[in-house]
């Protein structure tokens, strides 16, 4: 029995080193990314510690028995966020197995009484471990404030759906079809109830054609010939029946000139939250949700398209997620956590698969660099209001955060956007301010680059940019005051918004108007323009629970529109 419980705990350590090593440990039954800034190094600990205990045996095997087990909880526990019941209880049971053959082992021939003892005080040495690494768990990756409210609504034919790409004349909606006939489905597009249009078109506005992912049951469809400033609502249709539950939305078109307006930005979701905070967001009724990156925490470090298919499921099928998404548009570039793991960079093993599965998946605009492959920096305009985002990782390497052709790109739009546009705002995932070489993982550790965008934006007359900011689990605001990188030493507004829904944490440094790190949280940038020589805009930052945390208001200088 000892040679076969040794050989059984050799084994089971052997094949999950290998595993948390190479292909990441566990996946293999639901393709679920494990390779995280905190599970793989806690896996390897927990991993010698099976082996240290393994060597203890020789002395006390009851003492083997008990860590076994306790390294097989925690493997155990670190898997429960992720990974189904059946799946976890797996990881216990393979390490159960040898621990009860280690205690019979010492059982034998001993006092029934000291026995008993030894199996209470093992018990609750066990039960304080898994309590102990529950909180620690959740306190590092659980929900950060109350769940939302929003109904769990069945799957009829359309598992999650969500609209973007909108233009004043035009959107795009990509929905996941649970059914074969996928290919055949169709979207019904029509005015809002709401819309005055409603009464006088009764009829659907439009009924568009799919453009299917093979074999994925994705689907996108492309509207288009739309009026401005109009709200519609799509329902897909499959085989003849519309599915009016998860395959109904809202969106409305953009408007074309002078307009006033709310876009929410947020960033930093545990995979599958379904926060208040979602419900917030959609209470505040925006135009747009921008979405600076960390969709979910996959940490996923190999090319396989299928792990960031099922993430994107994870985070589009959550209640509170679903409910945003089929309400309100979104703009969307990632981060590291959803683009590879931790710090990712244009090295990582999953940037062809994270590029194609964002193209599959996400109702976005076009990529300048290009339809089939390449970066997901992109651009379009809301009124006249330019919004620019870039990819701040799959292009970065030791020497660039950018890469030469997004940062001509990024170059081209500043230019093209200062002469005929009130407002540029600049998407960036990742923390502008700060001292030089604080950190690699933002601009801080990139100064002669930083220095060239300040340039760029100077030398452009760029005078009305604002910049939205993600990663840092923080609402914080800067007035410009801190921002200047170029000749000038003039900075812009910067809104850092927010973690949605992970622990708070604070990066960069100073703010003008301070940080609220925290989880539960998101920003708002909400444009006044009435087409006059002047263009205000409103910074602010808010919790779940929808109370105002900061902002900061200010007015650019804006070419007057007649009437206005």
């Amino acid at each position: 029995m000892r040679r076969a419980a040794w050989a059984w705990t050799l084994a089971v350590v052997a094949v999950f080193g290998v595993v948390s090593l190479t292909t990441g440990f566990p996946r293999d039954l639901s393709s679920h990314g494990m390779l995280g800034t905190v599970e793989l190094p806690a896996q390897l600990i927990l991993l010698g510690v099976a082996l240290a205990g393994l060597i203890l045996s020789r002395w006390s095997e009851a003492a083997t028995a008990v860590i076994l087990v306790l390294a097989g909880a925690g493997l155990a526990g670190l898997s429960s966020r992720l990974h189904s019941p059946v799946f976890v209880a797996l990881i216990v049971v393979v390490f159960v197995v040898p621990a009860v053959a280690f205690w019979v082992l010492w059982a034998r021939g001993r006092d029934r009484r000291a026995v008993v003892r030894h199996g209470v005080v093992a018990g609750l040495a066990l039960a304080v471990w898994s309590a102990g690494a529950g909180v620690a768990y959740h306190q590092l990756a659980g929900a950060t404030h109350p769940e939302s409210e929003a109904l769990h609504l069945p799957v009829d034919r359309v598992n999650w759906i969500w609209s973007g790409a909108v233009t004043d004349t035009s959107f795009r909606v990509t929905a996941k079809i649970d059914d074969a006939a996928a290919e055949q489905a169709t979207l019904v597009v029509e005015h809002a109830r709401t819309s005055p249009q409603r009464a006088a078109l009764p009829a659907p506005v439009d009924a568009v054609g799919p453009d299917p992912v093979p074999d994925s049951g994705v689907v996108t469809w492309t509207v288009d010939g739309l009026e401005p400033d109009t709200s519609y609502e799509y329902t897909v249709i499959v085989d003849d029946h519309a599915d009016t539950t998860r395959g109904r939305g809202e969106v409305s078109t953009f408007p074309d000139g002078p307009a006033s307006f709310t876009v929410a930005v947020g960033a930093c979701a545990r995979t599958g939250s379904n926060g208040a905070v979602f419900d917030a967001i959609r209470a505040v009724d925006p135009s747009l949700f921008i979405h600076t990156g960390d969709f979910h925490y996959g940490n996923i470090d190999f090319d396989d398209v299928d792990m960031f298919r099922a993430r994107y499921t994870d985070a589009l099928g959550s209640p509170g997620q679903s409910a945003l998404y089929r309400s309100v548009p979104t703009a969307y570039v990632w981060d590291d956590h959803d683009y590879g793991a931790n710090d990712a960079d244009a090295h990582s093993p999953s940037r062809s698969a994270a590029r194609a599965a964002y193209r599959e998946n996400v109702p976005h605009y076009e990529l300048p660099a290009g339809a089939q492959d390449g970066a997901i920096y992109h651009a379009f305009t809301a009124g006249r209001v330019r919004f620019i985002l870039t990819d701040v990782r799959s292009e970065r390497t030791a020497d660039s955060m950018l890469g030469t052709r997004q940062l001509e790109w990024f170059e081209g739009e500043m230019l093209g956007a200062a002469d005929d546009h009130a407002l540029i705002v600049w998407v960036n995932a990742v923390p502008w301010i700060g001292p030089e070489g604080e950190s690699r993982d933002n601009w801080t550790g990139y100064p002669e680059e930083r220095q060239r965008v300040a340039e760029i934006i100077e030398e452009a007359g760029v005078e009305n940019v604002v910049m939205l900011a993600g990663d840092a689990h923080m609402v914080a605001i800067d007035d410009g005051s801190n921002s200047g990188y170029g000749p000038s030493g003039e900075g812009f507004p910067v809104l850092h918004a927010a973690a949605l829904d992970r622990g708070g944490s604070v990066k960069g440094d100073p703010y003008s108007h301070g940080t609220e790190p925290g989880g539960g949280q998101f920003g708002t940038l909400t444009v006044e323009d009435d087409g006059s020589g002047h263009l205000a805009v409103v910074l602010a930052g808010y919790d779940w629970t929808g109370a105002e945390l900061m902002s900061h208001t200010f007015t650019v200088a804006a070419p007057a529109v007649d009437g206005g």
